[in-house]
């Protein structure tokens, strides 16, 4: 979609909405197609039609859809912060070890005052 004309899309919606619809589904699975999660991706846009389907106005579609896009950011967001503080624990507990280390001096001209 390199040359995304917005005001023909919206025209084609207002005049044809049928013929929107179905260059809309043409796209969309062109998309998909392409990519390298094509499985995830169907079932991401299934779940997106399941959603316009159910809001049966434009309004109530835009906000069940920015509704679950919330809800990923939030799971998402809930990964990465346990991702995190797994790291920051691990490392946490790694640097405050009880092991001691005896230091070996590799340079024989260089000794600190004992």
């Amino acid at each position: 979609m390199d040359n995304f004309d917005f005001d023909a899309w919206a025209m084609l919606a207002r005049t044809a909405p049928d013929d929107f619809e179905q260059q809309r589904r043409a796209v969309v699975e062109s998309q998909i197609s392409r990519s390298d999660n094509v499985r995830r991706l169907r079932g991401l846009q299934w779940r997106i039609d399941i959603e316009r389907e159910r809001a049966h106005t434009p309004l109530k579609s835009c906000l069940r859809l920015s509704i679950m896009m919330w809800d990923a950011f939030v799971d998402l967001n809930n990964v990465l912060s346990t991702f995190v503080g797994n790291a920051c624990e691990s490392t946490s507990a790694s640097s405050h070890s009880t092991e001691s280390a005896k230091i070996i001096y590799l340079a024989p001209e260089y000794k600190p005052h004992e």
